[in-house]
């Protein structure tokens, strides 16, 4: 994977969010997306991008397991942010759009193994 060693590294500071990481610059150049979000464990299956209120068994507080997935995934779609699960098969990173009252896929950014 390329990564911008320049690139800054902030938090997300609710801690319903968990701490997500925001890395600047990581995404490669199959992308037009300068910026990307870490999902850690918000998301464990691509259904919970397409219906976020689906939530795993590992979600112990099933309503505001709900509300930081919406809320990070709007985000992600508004402000074209790349999301990076940690659970799905393959390397790489999701684009995501607004598609009703939730969200659809807009692509998949593989990563660069250079």
């Amino acid at each position: 994977m390329a990564v911008n060693r320049r690139a800054r590294v902030g938090r997300e500071t609710p801690a319903s969010a968990a701490r997500r990481s925001l890395v600047h610059g990581a995404a490669g150049s199959a992308c037009s997306a300068d910026r990307a979000v870490f999902v850690g464990d918000l998301i464990h299956s691509p259904v919970q991008v397409l219906h976020p209120s689906r939530n795993s068994c590992f979600c112990l507080d099933q309503e505001q397991a709900t509300a930081s997935r919406r809320r990070i995934l709007e985000r992600a779609a508004a402000e074209r942010e790349l999301v990076v699960p940690a659970h799905f098969g393959g390397a790489g990173a999701l684009e995501v759009r607004e598609e009703g009252s939730g969200f659809g896929l807009a692509g998949w950014a593989a990563y660069d193994e250079a």
